[in-house]
């Protein structure tokens, strides 16, 4: 398939209906649903992208593979590298390597990718340093360890959470970035750039608290597909994330009912 770029919303009727609300007093639940239902088809269609694909595998694979015998092996095998251990800054870094060498070598590079990206070593970073010793730098063990811990259902819930939040903001904020600057100044929305950025942090505490509806069954899936099924294949994976972008879409449009 084509790659999927993003930044067609400004043209179509319902990214309009967005800048009419930026040019009011709504809520962000109104805001956040109104941009989501703009940007579904491209959203809609991120489970299929090969970039996407790779780093949802990622996020799925990883917890569980560092539970199991051979992890260097199968770190060298996604384009890691073993060595990515010494540290949480080193393996994220491998896995950035990781992803854009597959970008490189497949010759599928989209904006969707890239938001997945850094939605997952976002989430990574703040989720493995948060388990992790803070006075000293973490061995190797101890990196992994840390790693393995989301193989749980309960943990990878809230790294599954964690990573759909972001993305989600991401994409919300990708396109309502741009059009914000035209919303700020005097007698305008935001009348300072502080804010714009206020905004922007409330928009991703908005998500953030949307995709509790993620955290609620990806435990759950996780331990129904992953541990029992030991099903790791991308079809498998590409329904759990398709059916994830699905609850979060639901429960935006659901706020902006009830606001």
């Amino acid at each position: 398939m084509g790659h999927i770029r993003l930044g067609t919303l400004p043209q179509s009727k319902k990214w309009r209906d967005v800048v009419g609300l930026l040019e009011t007093d709504a809520s962000i639940d109104l805001l956040a649903a109104a941009a989501s239902k703009a940007s579904e088809t491209d959203l809609a269609r991120a489970p299929e992208d090969p970039g996407f694909q790779f780093v949802s595998s990622l996020l799925v694979k990883l917890p569980f593979l560092a539970r199991a015998p051979g992890f260097e092996v199968a770190l060298d095998d996604l384009g890691v590298g073993r060595d990515a251990l010494s540290s949480v800054t080193r393996l994220l870094s491998g896995l950035e390597s990781a992803i854009d060498r597959q970008s490189f070598e497949t010759g599928h590079s989209s904006d969707v990718g890239d938001l997945a990206k850094a939605a997952l070593l976002e989430s990574l970073s703040v989720q493995m340093r948060d388990q992790l010793p803070t006075l000293f730098e973490p061995t190797p063990q101890e990196v992994r360890k840390a790693l393995g811990r989301f193989s749980s259902g309960d943990n990878f819930a809230l790294l599954a959470r964690d990573f759909f939040a972001r993305l989600t903001y991401r994409s919300l904020d990708y396109y309502l970035s741009r059009e914000l600057a035209n919303h700020t100044g005097e007698d305008r929305r935001f009348s300072s750039d502080a804010q714009r950025v206020a905004f922007q942090q409330a928009l991703a505490q908005h998500t953030f608290e949307v995709s509790r509806i993620v955290e609620s069954y990806a435990g759950g899936w996780y331990g129904k597909t992953i541990w029992q099924k030991q099903s790791l294949d991308q079809d498998s994976i590409g329904q759990f994330t398709r059916y994830a972008f699905r609850k979060m879409r639901a429960e935006l449009a659901r706020r902006q009912d009830s606001a």
